[in-house]
C-alpha cells in the first residue's frame, strides 16, 4: 500500500477512509499523533510521579504516627504529674488543662472543666485573673497564692507559678501547692484556702 502523504484532498483522504478502516485511523491521527518515543517517556514520567506520591504517603503516614504517638504520651504524662497544669487564655478562659487540675477545682475531667469554665471561669475573680497575667508578663517566678472558683462555687487558694506561653497572652499555671504557705504572697482577694 502507497503511503499516504500530508497533500491528500479531502475527496481521495475520504474515499480511501471508506475503503480501509487502518487508512481511517492513520490519516484522522496522523496530525495528533505524536512519536512512539515521547509518549513511552510520557508513561515513564507518570510512573515515576505515581511512585514518588505513594512513597511521600508512606513518609506522611509515618510522620502523622509519630505525632500522634508524641501527643499521646505527653497527654498521659500530663494527666499523670502529681501537680495541676492549666494554659490560661487572657480572658480568663482554659485552653487546656490536666487531670489533676481539674480535679482540684471539682471537675470530673478536664474536657468539663474546658467546657465550664467558659461560663463559670476558674478564678475567684477579674482582679485575680489579672493578678496573675501580671505575674506571668512580669517573669515573676515565685509561688504566689491564688484564688480559684471551684464548680460548686466555693473559693479555693492555691500556691501556683505561672509562666508566659507562646500563644499570645497566655499563662501556663502549675499548682506546686494545695495550702499556700503564709508566707507566701497571698491572694488579692478572700483568705487563704476559705471559701
Amino acid at each position: 500500500m502507497p503511503p499516504l502523504h500530508n497533500e491528500l484532498d479531502g475527496v481521495e483522504a475520504e474515499a480511501r477512509c471508506k475503503a480501509e478502516p487502518r487508512v481511517r485511523l492513520s490519516v484522522t491521527m496522523r496530525d495528533q499523533h505524536r512519536p512512539k518515543q515521547e509518549l513511552c517517556d510520557e508513561v515513564t514520567a507518570l510512573r515515576k510521579q505515581v511512585a514518588d506520591l505513594k512513597a511521600e504517603m508512606v513518609v506522611r503516614r509515618r510522620v502523622e504516627d509519630a505525632l500522634r504517638l508524641s501527643e499521646e504520651q505527653l497527654r498521659a504524662l500530663a494527666d499523670w504529674v502529681p501537680a495541676g497544669l492549666c494554659i490560661v487564655r487572657p480572658g480568663g478562659t482554659v485552653r487546656s488543662a490536666n487531670l489533676p487540675f481539674a480535679r482540684l477545682l471539682g471537675y470530673e475531667s478536664a474536657a468539663e472543666l474546658q467546657r465550664l469554665s467558659d461560663v463559670l471561669g476558674i478564678f475567684a475573680d477579674r482582679a485575680e485573673l489579672e493578678r496573675v497575667l501580671a505575674m506571668a508578663e512580669r517573669g515573676d517566678q515565685r509561688i504566689a497564692g491564688v484564688l480559684f472558683r471551684r464548680k460548686d462555687g466555693s473559693r479555693q487558694s492555691f500556691g501556683v507559678i505561672g509562666a508566659g506561653c507562646a500563644e499570645a497572652g497566655a499563662v501556663a499555671i502549675a499548682v506546686l501547692e494545695r495550702q499556700p504557705q503564709p508566707w507566701r504572697a497571698p491572694p488579692l482577694t478572700g483568705t487563704a484556702g476559705g471559701k
